[in-house]
């Protein structure tokens, strides 16, 4: 099932159409957000609330980003007029009337809500970039993606130490590195697509599964000789299921290479790595532009 609850009627035609609809999203998240710290207030729940106020700013950041993004790129700055269709809603008003209706409302469901926002946006960059036509709309939808799914990590970050705190659990094991879960979805991706490219009637859209597989395997193993001899996790193939369910592993296994990399970065001290890791993420999230556009409009999500 797609994350989103409605997918973009028509391709995004114009990077100033793109801008517009950017900054349309962040804006709307930033009142969504102001709206739940009024709420978490009147309910007595400051803690939830500074947490929403914190997402408020952060909204509110990423709308000037795309601000400046497009007054560097078009001289203008972002015009709502001309969005032609209603973007897709990222943020699940059920939900958050669930949580600003309950006592029971606690910054790790704050934070969940938040991740999953964030993942709605991503799917939607994600869908725009695999639908345009014009190389620099998929090359910005695609670079919108990246922040989205950057977003997406931090808050995770948040709302483990959330789930820790309230929970008082001290830091546990150790977890996989960021490279060692890059590999591992990177493996997983390859031995998913060659199921699809079998079932395929469309000899253009086998191909396709078979080049993307290709493509994973060698980031599996450029990934794997980044970490430096790092022991690999576990590549014994998934069960696959039906074909949908073939096709939503490998989109989830793409998302979670990308997310990988971005960790890598962020965490990386040597700017030559760094910039490498960048790039490699900057391939993931094609990846996943690249599956919708194979999969088609209709592809199950």
């Amino acid at each position: 099932m797609s994350l989103l609850k409605a997918e973009p009627p028509a391709p995004v035609s114009s990077l100033p159409e793109l801008f517009a609809i950017a900054h349309a999203l962040e804006e709307e998240a930033a009142s969504r957000y102001a709206a739940l710290t009024e709420e978490m207030e009147a309910l007595g729940l400051p803690r939830v609330a500074a947490v929403f106020r914190h997402l408020v700013d952060e909204e509110r950041g990423h709308a000037q980003h795309v601000e400046d993004w497009a007054l560097g790129a078009t001289g203008a700055c972002p015009d709502h007029r001309l969005i032609r269709w209603q973007p897709p809603e990222t943020i699940d008003e059920e939900e958050a009337r669930q949580i600003a209706s309950s006592r029971l409302a606690s910054a790790y469901r704050a934070l969940s809500m938040s991740v999953r926002n964030e993942e709605r946006a991503f799917a939607l960059w994600t869908y725009i970039a695999a639908q345009a036509e014009a190389p620099e709309v998929r090359e910005a939808a695609e670079r919108m993606a990246g922040e989205e799914l950057r977003h997406a990590a931090l808050l995770r970050r948040e709302r483990r130490r959330a789930y820790r705190e309230e929970r008082g659990i001290a830091a546990g094991a150790e977890v996989p590195s960021p490279l060692a879960r890059a590999t591992a979805a990177e493996w997983r991706l390859a031995s998913l697509l060659p199921t699809l490219a079998e079932a395929e009637g469309n000899a253009t859209r086998a191909a396709e599964w078979r080049r993307l597989a290709g493509e994973a395997a060698t980031m599996a193993a450029e990934t794997a000789a980044l970490a430096g001899g790092e022991a690999p996790l576990d590549r014994t193939a998934v069960s696959q299921g039906t074909l949908a369910d073939c096709l939503n592993a490998a989109w989830h296994a793409t998302e979670q290479a990308s997310e990988a990399y971005l960790d890598a970065a962020d965490a990386g001290r040597d700017e030559g790595v760094v910039r490498q890791l960048q790039s490699m993420a900057e391939r993931a999230i094609a990846q996943v532009a690249a599956l919708r556009h194979a999969a088609g409009a209709d592809g199950t999500r």
